[in-house]
């Protein structure tokens, strides 16, 4: 019998012996890595990305969010605030169903919709770009940002970007959101979309994600630490772009400034 890694909210879903995750996985799961033959994977990126620590084989899932880990060959993990990788197996089969994103709290679902986005951007400004189809990514970042579409597509097109950050890496979106997490608890697609739009500023982007609902609330954070932080990925520097810093660092604080005084 399949085990069933699964979230509180959705551990109804599937019948099943069941391993529920509360939390993104931390180092404490490798001590369980590959002792389990079939798993299947149902929920987010921590669900499914606990699952493929977990299994000895590649695992079936259905995603409830747009995290990508349905289509990459490695697990996120966390060691304190710092975010590290597991390397595992692509999943064998990815299966969407309407009826278990039908509770799936509006927030949740943008926050995931950020997450999707920034992979799309991610790897539009690598200075990798050239081994993907370019107007493939480009139009799957204006399906993302389109106001009118259905959950079910958000969930599908999370994993068509999963696909693009298989091939290239995430960049400077996601090494700014890790040290934003790891010190603040604040969920990943909360925090990317709290940098989108500044890094698309500063990357003349704003015309991309005109349409994009902006985030309406942050808390205040530590610039000079989130860029000292995000530093130590090599993936901040992989850019098409020569990051200033300076810019940077103004940017950040003008944003926090703004939303602190709103």
């Amino acid at each position: 019998m399949s085990l069933i890694v699964c979230s509180p909210s959705t551990q109804n879903f599937l019948e099943g012996k069941k391993f529920i995750v509360n939390n993104p996985p931390t180092k404490d799961i490798l001590q369980l890595q590959g002792k389990y033959e079939e798993v299947i994977a149902v929920g987010g990126g921590a669900v499914i990305d606990t699952a493929k620590i977990l299994s000895n084989n590649p695992i079936i899932c259905y995603p409830t969010t747009a995290a990508g880990a349905t289509a990459t060959s490695h697990s996120v993990y966390w060691e304190g605030n710092n975010k590290l990788n597991f390397q595992s197996y692509i999943p064998k089969e990815t299966k969407f169903e309407s009826k278990f994103i039908e509770s799936l709290p509006e927030n949740t679902l943008q926050y995931t919709k950020y997450d999707a986005i920034s992979h799309c951007l991610d790897v539009l400004w690598s200075k990798d770009i050239n081994k993907l189809n370019k107007i493939e990514v480009e139009e799957t970042l204006e399906k993302l940002i389109d106001p009118k579409i259905k959950p079910i597509d958000v969930i599908k097109l999370g994993h068509k970007a999963g696909t693009f950050i298989q091939t290239v890496p995430t960049t400077i979106l996601h090494a700014l959101s890790y040290p934003i997490t790891g010190k603040y608890g604040i969920t990943h697609g909360k925090a990317l979309g709290f940098l989108i739009p500044i890094l698309c500023n500063i990357f003349n982007y704003n015309l991309k994600i005109e349409k994009l609902k902006s985030l309406k609330d942050f808390v205040d954070i530590d610039v000079n630490f989130i860029i000292k932080e995000a530093q130590s990925y090599p993936k901040f520097f992989n850019t098409n772009f020569i990051i200033d810093l300076d810019i940077l660092t103004k940017e950040l604080k003008n944003k926090i400034t703004w939303q602190t005084q709103k």
